[in-house]
C-alpha cells in the first residue's frame, strides 16, 4: 500500500496508461521519418520559428532569392514571398547567362525556364551544385557526383571522381553517438539499403504495444465495473 486508497498495482496501471502517448508518438514519428520523402510533404500547419538561410542570389536585374531549409523566397518590396514550386529544402541558387536560376536541394533540381516555370530536372537530395560552359555537376547524397551535358536533360555518373574515390582507404573514424545513431536507425543492422525495414518493424512494435496497452488497460476498466 502506497497511500490511502491508491495501491501499487493501480499505480502502475495509471503510470502505464500515461506512457503509452509518447511510445505512440514515437512509433508513428519513427515510420514517417523514415518515409519522409514520400509522406513529409504534406503542410499540416505553420510555425513561427526563424527562417533557416541556406544560400542568398542577387541576379544582374535586380532580383533577390533567399534559399531556405523551407523552400525558395523572392524578395518583393516590402517582404520575401515563397516559390510555391519549391516549398522544400533549398540549398543552393545559381543564374545562367541568359538568366535562368536553378535552385538545388533536398527534393532534387529545379530549372526556371524564361517565362516564369520552374521545371524539375533531377529527383535527388542534392548537397551540391557547379554550373559550367559546358558541363553541370551536381553532388546528390545516394548517387554521389553526376554530370550533364545537356542542361540537365540527361544525367551520368563522374567516372574519374568514382575511380579517384576507389584509391582512398576506407578506414574512418567511427564515433560512438554516430554508431548509436545508425544502430537506431537500422543502418547498422541491414545497410543503408535496407534500414528502412528495421525502422518500420520498430515503428510497428512501438505503435502495436501502445494501442495493445489502452486494449488492456480498458478491458480491466469494463471488468472492474462489470463486478460493481
Amino acid at each position: 500500500m502506497i497511500g490511502k486508497g491508491v495501491t501499487s498495482r493501480l499505480l502502475h496501471n495509471w503510470i502505464s496508461v500515461a506512457l503509452v502517448l509518447p511510445l505512440f508518438a514515437v512509433g508513428m514519428s519513427t515510420f514517417f521519418m523514415t518515409h519522409e520523402k514520400a509522406l513529409g510533404q504534406y503542410v499540416i500547419g505553420y510555425t513561427t520559428e526563424g527562417v533557416e538561410i541556406k544560400d542568398v542570389l542577387n541576379t544582374a536585374d535586380g532580383r533577390l532569392f533567399l534559399a531556405t531549409k523551407n523552400g525558395l523566397y523572392q524578395a518583393t518590396a516590402s517582404t520575401f514571398t515563397p516559390i510555391q514550386e519549391l516549398r522544400s529544402e533549398i540549398r543552393v541558387l545559381e543564374v545562367l547567362d541568359d538568366g535562368r536560376l536553378i535552385a538545388a536541394g533536398k527534393q532534387g533540381l529545379w530549372l526556371q525556364d524564361l517565362t516564369g516555370t520552374w521545371n524539375v530536372l533531377q529527383q535527388s537530395d542534392i548537397h551540391g551544385l557547379q554550373i559550367l560552359p559546358e558541363l553541370w555537376y551536381i553532388v546528390t547524397k545516394e548517387q554521389g557526383v553526376l554530370t550533364s551535358l545537356d542542361e540537365g536533360m540527361t544525367w551520368q555518373q563522374e567516372f574519374k571522381i568514382e575511380q579517384l574515390l576507389g584509391t582512398m582507404e576506407n578506414k574512418r573514424p567511427l564515433q560512438l553517438g554516430k554508431f548509436m545513431n545508425d544502430l537506431h536507425t537500422g543502418k547498422a543492422l541491414m545497410g543503408k539499403q535496407y534500414k528502412w525495414i528495421w525502422a518500420d518493424v520498430l515503428a510497428l512494435a512501438l505503435v502495436l504495444l501502445a494501442l495493445s496497452g489502452i486494449y488492456m488497460w480498458w478491458r480491466s476498466q469494463t471488468r472492474k465495473q462489470a463486478l460493481k
